[in-house]
């Protein structure tokens, strides 16, 4: 462009510095800015929003600050994109309170702030489980005249959730309805996700009915945590049911899903089964895990299966994953079950000269 004797305008720089920006080359973006200074261009809005987005981005926070001090001294007024980005990278990590200061100081300056605003707010408490105060600014949102979105809810049903708080969460989904907002997968994940944790599984997979009712198609960390709750209350006929249910919507399940199965078949004895999903892995592409062997472990051991055991273990260092403290701890004991002192013994000189510590047997 600047060869065909072109010069650059605002608009195209600011184009390329969001450009660098989105790539993580924020040094990049901010040695561009520098330039088009030097060059006698002045920055616009769009220009320190843009970088001020790519410093968030990049937990850049005192250069962010220094940016929107410098547009303010130079009467460039901040937008709500500008605020918003603010807030919400806050938020992500962790500076509720300092968040609470931008929003403070964009309405000393006359913004008020939009419900993306107070839902970055609500996500940043929900982020420490801090659900009264999420709860304060939905109060807040819907005092102010604004009205709650479906993101609105689905973060405070999220929170609610993982408090365990169910009633709370489903009388918010409940009310959706009514103010003609529809719930979406991460509202429905929330709450299978919360259910599950608070034992009652099938009222999960009612929630999970429901949203594939709604015409969503569940993804395939819902059915993770569907699978995962079923296999912690036994339940692994439904368990299977879900797991073919994947396959057949071609959803590959995962190496988590694969392990929530095959600890759920040892636990009910399911010992072949167990062997069978595992030997399945390789068939799949997909490789096991240091959970993968330690489960393997863990459930031939307690079967008494300790040769088959010892060479999961063994492999397990072959594939380069070192075994933990745990591992070895399994598989001992399973030796002094069956009463192998030496290899028990074995074993442990073994576990000591990796400097773990042993059990107390």
């Amino acid at each position: 462009m600047v060869e065909k004797g072109c010069k650059p305008d605002l608009v195209s720089y600011n184009a390329i510095i969001d450009s660098l920006c989105k790539d993580r080359f924020v040094t990049e973006a901010l040695d561009l800015f520098l330039k088009i200074k030097s060059e006698g261009i002045l920055p616009n809005v769009v220009t320190y929003s843009t970088l001020i987005r790519g410093l968030c981005m990049s937990s850049r926070w005192k250069e962010a600050f220094m940016l929107l001090n410098q547009m303010l001294r130079a009467n460039i007024t901040p937008n709500i994109i500008t605020f918003c980005t603010l807030v919400d990278g806050l938020c992500k990590e962790g500076k509720v309170s300092k968040a609470h200061d931008v929003v403070k100081l964009m309405m000393q300056g006359g913004t008020e702030p939009d419900v993306i605003t107070y839902n970055s707010l609500m996500d940043g408490y929900c982020l420490h489980n801090q659900v009264d105060q999420a709860r304060e600014i939905f109060d807040l949102i819907v005092s102010k005249g604004c009205t709650p979105d479906v993101f609105t809810y689905s973060i405070l049903i999220h929170c609610y959730c993982k408090r365990k708080m169910i009633d709370e969460a489903i009388r918010l989904l409940d009310e959706m309805p009514c103010k003609g907002l529809m719930p979406n997968d991460f509202t429905y994940s929330s709450l299978i996700r919360g259910l599950c944790k608070a034992k009652s599984p099938w009222a999960a997979h009612k929630f999970f009915k429901n949203l594939c009712a709604s015409g969503h198609s569940p993804d395939t960390v819902t059915y993770s945590i569907l699978i995962d709750g079923f296999c912690k209350h036994s339940c692994l006929d439904m368990a299977l049911d879900l797991f073919h249910e994947m396959e057949k919507k071609l959803l590959k399940p995962t190496l988590i899903v694969y392990n929530t199965l095959i600890d759920g078949m040892f636990r009910a004895g399911k010992v072949k089964n167990a062997k069978e999903l595992f030997s399945r892995l390789s068939i799949e592409g997909l490789h096991p895990d240091v959970c993968t062997y330690n489960t393997m472990v863990n459930g031939l051991s307690k079967e008494g299966l300790l040769d088959e055991a010892l060479k999961v273990f063994r492999k397990m260092e072959g594939n380069g994953f070192l075994p933990n403290s745990w591992s070895y701890n399994v598989i001992i004991q399973g030796y002094l079950r069956i009463k192998d002192l030496s290899m028990a013994t074995k074993l442990i000189d073994e576990m000591d000269g990796k400097g773990f510590s042993a059990g107390s047997w």
